[in-house]
């Protein structure tokens, strides 16, 4: 693909903290989007899911939306709450939202199944409390909108509106299956409570849904088997979210962000460009649909299948280093491919500008107030997996400060882009720099994707990766083929 590493600061517990133009978990999320615990899901779900899936290979529109486990319901419009580096922008006008489809949209209320009428054109304003359909102006309430022929539908909002930082907040979207338009709660990044607004909500099928995400997650040139692997990954994840959403009762199932999984729909409108980007690409697509209904499941049901860029050598536990209370069975920590650090997000450390200076600034910053210069920093306390978590500050009186986790990720900013926390810091050098040796890009969690693509590259099947990764798994096909 040749797309450029971007990196996740504290991003979600989704997937990946992807080294390629999506990601997901980095760290501990500010909110707690995406972070149900890794229990195991009620027992019979992955017997429901399969009962569904064999019973529906697509969705059944017919006035009313798809609960049933065939479907997946992404909510995509406002997103209050976004990790940085994500593909979408902070929403800026909650108000307002097109839709247009050039094969037509039925609008359907959402209680009574009642056909309103079709449009090619649907403009919300959740202010005025109107839908224009076409030309005609028609009041708001819940509706089901279904695309009329086979055709995308495209999503635009925020036009002509900017972010803070000055860049274009306009989003631009096209997608497949229909959309529940109803109240939704959501929690805002910068309130402690959460509010309730108009929302638009993707109903797709799994794979249509996988489609998305798999191109947005690896990089579509990769081995067949690393795409493959990915695919059955990536849905089974998306399952458990369906599967733990749908028994919480909430009224969606994941958001386009990765706090989940990144889903940019078909195609995505480059801000910077104003040029279409084609997300769906053929050599994921197929991966998709070679691997169909497959999942891989622990004792019967789903797992919680996390991914990350490269481990950097070793993966971690849950219980380390998404810092839960429960660590399932399947997550193990083990050592990756050998040959891992020397890919892509392997190593790092060589541009770091951590100095006692800097240091200093960071503490400051944070309310702690040093009595003397710093001269470095060390390790105060490591993990099982190795990883640094918390750090003590060395000062020139020969006293010490010991900062808690908190405090301890600020300095990280420190070491040039942050990567993981597997590191190991050296002396203070001549330049004033304080050296440090990274590894890793990612939590570490489950599948390393560099790791997956070594392994694949030695002949190794989606099936054995996933096997390799995920402990006491059978990788199972829910879609009766």
């Amino acid at each position: 693909m040749g797309i450029p590493l971007t990196v996740r600061f504290w991003s979600t517990f989704s997937a990946s903290l992807l080294l390629v133009n999506a990601g997901s978990v980095f760290a501990k999320p500010l909110y707690p989007l995406g972070n149900s615990p890794p229990h195991p899901i009620e027992e019979g779900t992955t017997r429901q899911i399969e009962r569904d899936w064999n019973r529906a290979k697509s969705l059944i529109l017919g006035g009313k939306p798809d609960r049933t486990f065939n479907s997946i319901w992404v909510r995509i419009f406002p997103l209050v709450s976004l990790p940085l580096g994500d593909p979408y922008p902070d929403t800026q006008n909650y108000r307002h939202i097109s839709l247009s489809n050039a094969g037509g949209i039925k609008v359907f209320t959402l209680a009574g199944e009642v056909l309103i009428g079709t449009g090619k054109q649907l403009e919300f304003d959740f202010a005025a409390g109107t839908l224009k359909l076409d030309k005609y102006n028609v009041p708001l309430e819940p509706f089901w909108l279904e695309p009329a022929g086979t055709t995308y539908t495209e999503l635009h909002w925020d036009k002509g509106l900017k972010l803070p930082n000055g860049k274009p907040a306009e989003v631009r979207t096209r997608m497949r299956g229909g959309f529940v338009v109803k109240k939704s709660v959501h929690q805002p990044k910068d309130k402690p409570f959460p509010s309730e607004h108009w929302s638009v909500i993707n109903v797709v099928t799994i794979n249509e849904y996988i489609q998305s995400v798999v191109p947005s997650e690896v990089i579509a040139s990769w081995h067949r088997e690393t795409l493959r692997a990915q695919a059955i990954a990536a849905r089974t994840y998306g399952m458990y979210e369906v599967a733990t959403a749908r028994l919480a009762g909430q009224d969606f199932d994941v958001d386009p962000s990765t706090w989940f999984q990144s889903y940019q729909g078909i195609s995505f409108w480059n801000r910077e460009t104003q040029k279409w980007r084609d997300v769906e690409l053929p050599a994921t697509t197929e991966a998709v649909k070679s691997t169909k209904g497959e999942v891989i499941t622990h004792k019967g049901e789903v797992i919680k299948a996390y991914f990350s860029s490269n481990s950097g050598g070793r993966t971690c536990l849950v219980t380390e280093c998404l810092e839960q209370n429960f660590n399932p069975d399947y997550i193990q920590e083990i050592n990756d491919h050998a040959q891992v650090k020397s890919q892509p997000g392997g190593s790092w450390g060589s541009r770091a500008t951590l100095t006692p200076d800097n240091i200093m600034t960071v503490l400051r910053a944070w309310g702690v107030n040093p009595a003397a210069p710093v001269r470095r920093i060390e390790s105060l306390e490591k993990g099982p997996s190795g990883r640094t978590w918390r750090l003590r500050v060395i000062l020139q009186n020969g006293s010490h400060i010991d900062l808690d986790r908190l405090v301890t990720r600020k300095i990280m900013h420190l070491y040039g882009p942050i990567r993981s926390f597997l590191y190991d810091l050296g002396a203070v050098g001549t330049d004033g720099k304080q050296a440090i040796k990274g590894y890793g890009y990612g939590h570490a969690v489950g599948m390393s994707q560099w790791g997956a693509q070594l392994f694949a590259k030695s002949g190794w099947s989606a099936h054995k990766i996933l096997e390799f990764y995920y402990n006491q798994v059978s990788i199972v096909d829910l879609s009766g083929n």
